[in-house]
């Protein structure tokens, strides 16, 4: 499936959108969603991603041991 993701500003209700010559489809589907440069919700998301405590290697290989002996009992 080849997808296309661009902003673009809308203009008297319309909206106009250029496909790369490498775009084959025939037929697509469209998803109109607002793009509002103060979408609070995504810079919230984002900032909690940013601010999460990070993980040591240690605690990687830990995890990993574990889901190790987890599948083995599959």
């Amino acid at each position: 499936m080849q997808a296309i993701k661009q902003y673009t500003e809308v203009i008297n209700g319309s909206i106009h959108v250029n496909l790369p010559e490498s775009f084959t489809a025939k037929r697509v589907e469209l998803i109109i969603l607002a793009a509002d440069d103060n979408n609070t919700d995504t810079g919230n998301f984002q900032r909690f991603l940013l601010d999460s405590p990070g993980m040591t290697d240690e605690e990687y290989q830990a995890i990993a041991e574990k889901r190790e002996h987890l599948n083995q009992r599959k």
